[in-house]
Formats: structure tokens, C-alpha cells, sequence
């Protein structure tokens, strides 16, 4: 495991921001969310930095007041998708 972090740890991060969110750690929980998506992008998963960047702009919008960080999460995970070539994902966002 410790030659292959660069395998798993962006969905272990994506897994704890998940965790943070039901234990209503917000800001840990944003934290955890943007590391999944560095590691992600580092490692070269783009779909994988999809899900957790729209996985956090869901996390925003259910908290009414960061509609506007909710969008940029969104755009984030569009283009992500779009690289990616998943043009149901793209129009599902």
C-alpha cells in the first residue's frame, strides 16, 4: 500500500469528506474534499476528480448560503467530465 497511495488516496479522502458531512465537521469536510480532488488530478483520474468535485458542490448547495462555491464545484466537474469524454455525465451536472 505504501507504493500505491497515489492509487487510492484521492477516494479515501472523497470517502472521509463523505464521513465529515454526516458529522457536520462542514469545513474538515471541504478540506477532505478538496485534497480528493488534488490527489486525483495528480494521479491522473479525472473521472475520479469529477465525482468529488461534484460531490462537493452538492455538499454546498444543501448549505443555502454557498450557492455561489456550489456552481464553481459544478463547473469543475463538467469540464472534468467533458475531458473525460462522458457527455451524460456533462449534461446530467
Amino acid at each position: 500500500a505504501a507504493n500505491s497511495e497515489w492509487n487510492f488516496m484521492n477516494k479515501l479522502r472523497l470517502l472521509e469528506a463523505e464521513q465529515l458531512t454526516l458529522t457536520k465537521h462542514h469545513w474538515r469536510a471541504i478540506n477532505k474534499y478538496d485534497a480528493s480532488i488534488e490527489s486525483a488530478k495528480k494521479a491522473g483520474f479525472i473521472h475520479e476528480q469529477g465525482l468529488a468535485c461534484e460531490k462537493a458542490g452538492f455538499y454546498f448547495k444543501k448549505m443555502d448560503s454557498y450557492n455561489k462555491k456550489a456552481l464553481e464545484y459544478f463547473k469543475q466537474a463538467r469540464e472534468c467530465y467533458k475531458e473525460w469524454g462522458s457527455s451524460v455525465k456533462v449534461d446530467s451536472i
